[in-house]
């Protein structure tokens, strides 16, 4: 994080209200906070969850942040349900990062310069909800931050300007959001003020190369064992560390969060055991026989093979389904 950037002397702030809940949401408040071209008002967040067996009340990374520095908070279940007191707040503008919610039209046009979305993809590429899982499921070698106009389309707006970010083979979902928590902070911190000053001019998306990242379905989280040794480990990545691929075993669910391609080609039905070693779970995929190096067994913690004790759980032989 940076040092607080420091405003002209008697310049006005720009009045902000956030929206933003999971933790790359939090980076982009703070880079709000830290930058004293912006005062932000109000932050609003989605609906506290309960969670643990103990179900207990589990704040939002973003709510924590907003109590942290004493900011009003709002919670709806819809954003109708606060459109007074955002009319009666007249911000100069909307900053939203995965805020996880519908904005409907008429709030959009509260703001003097409307609603700014920073979105985890190089825009047009990955509009939706799940750009950084399907980055990697799909095999990119680069994705990116975009600040980008909210309309009522889904991402679908003009952009300003766009933060590239390498995705490195060793990278799956978990070690990308990281990552797009440092770029989302510095590009708002950077460049947010930029746009509302007319200093980066607005471009239309290429609706020719437009493609979608729809939210990761339940049936999806199900590894499928008929691809390529390289297209199942990328769904393995794309999906760790939540929610987790997985597959059955002696109808358990074990979910896969990191496995390695071996040179060793497929001999015999895909998801067969063709071998157990220190190192790994190798079992067969489409082409090549790929090793099983971390995973959970249903009702188990996760584990690393190196650490499995239980030798007589998987056999030689034996099929995951």
């Amino acid at each position: 994080m940076r040092e607080e950037r420091s405003s002209s002397k008697g310049k006005e702030k720009i009045s902000v209200v956030f929206m933003g809940t999971p933790e790359i949401g939090s980076y982009a408040l703070k880079a709000l906070l830290d930058n004293n071209a912006f005062d932000v008002k109000t932050v609003i967040c989605q609906p506290d969850k309960v969670s643990g067996r103990k179900k207990e009340v589990e704040f939002s990374p973003v709510k924590k942040m907003a109590i942290e520095n004493n900011l009003t908070i709002y919670q709806p279940n819809k954003l109708g349900e606060i459109s007074n007191e955002l009319e009666n707040l007249s911000p100069d503008l909307f900053v939203t990062c995965a805020y996880g919610k519908f904005i409907p039209e008429k709030i959009l046009q509260i703001p003097k310069y409307g609603c700014i979305n920073a979105h985890a993809s190089i825009l047009p590429k990955y509009r939706g909800g799940a750009p950084i899982h399907w980055a990697i499921i799909n095999g990119e070698i680069s994705t990116g931050v975009t600040l980008m106009k909210t309309i009522k389309e889904m991402d679908a707006g003009d952009y300003f300007i766009d933060y590239k970010i390498m995705i490195e083979e060793s990278d799956n979902t978990s070690t990308l959001f990281k990552k797009m928590n440092d770029v989302v902070y510095k590009i708002i911190y950077e460049q947010l003020e930029n746009i509302v000053t007319g200093k980066l001019k607005p471009i239309k998306q290429d609706e020719s190369k437009v493609s979608f990242a729809l939210n990761i379905k339940r049936e999806q989280e199900k590894l499928n064992l008929n691809l390529n040794a390289n297209s199942f480990k990328n769904w393995v990545r794309g999906l760790a560390d939540k929610p987790g691929g997985y597959l059955f075993y002696k109808n358990k669910s074990i979910k896969i969060f990191l496995c390695e391609i071996t040179n060793i080609p497929s001999q015999g039905e895909v998801g067969k055991i063709v071998d157990i070693k220190k190192d790994g779970i190798y079992i067969n995929t489409l082409d090549f026989v790929i090793k099983i190096v971390e995973f959970q067994i249903e009702g188990k913690n996760r584990i690393n093979i190196k650490n499995f004790s239980s030798n007589s759980f998987f056999v030689i032989g034996e099929r995951f389904e």
